[in-house]
Parts: C-alpha cells; structure tokens; sequence
C-alpha cells in the first residue's frame, strides 16, 4: 500500500477519533473568552478537521492523476 493512503487515512481518521472520545474533553475548565473548555475544543476541532479533510482530498487528487 502507498504510504500516501495511508497518510490519507490518517487524516480522516484523526479527527473523527479524536471528537469521539468525549471522555477526554468532557469538562468545563479551562474556559477560554468566557467559553468552557467542551465547546472551544470542539470548535477548534471544526477548523483541524475540515483543514485535514482538504489536505486528504488534495492528496488523494493527486494520487489520482499519477
């Protein structure tokens, strides 16, 4: 297998493991701008994930091409 793919695989996989294990985040410290730490991490989340989705794509774009 191509390390790309798996690369690829990485980056999907990431995100969505990290959002799922809510016991990690599950907590209101520390607060951020008046935010408790459970919604700031999972918007920050939103921004690592639709960058990593992208970066897969483009990646997988190009494997495509070769």
């Amino acid at each position: 297998m191509d390390g790309r793919k798996i690369a690829v695989g990485l980056m999907l996989a990431i995100p969505t493991i990290v959002l799922l294990a809510l016991p990690l985040y599950n907590r209101t410290t520390p607060v951020l701008f008046g935010l408790p730490f459970f919604y700031w991490f999972q918007g920050l989340w939103l921004f690592i994930a639709a960058a990593l989705y992208v970066a897969a794509a483009l990646v997988l774009n190009r494997i495509d091409r070769e």
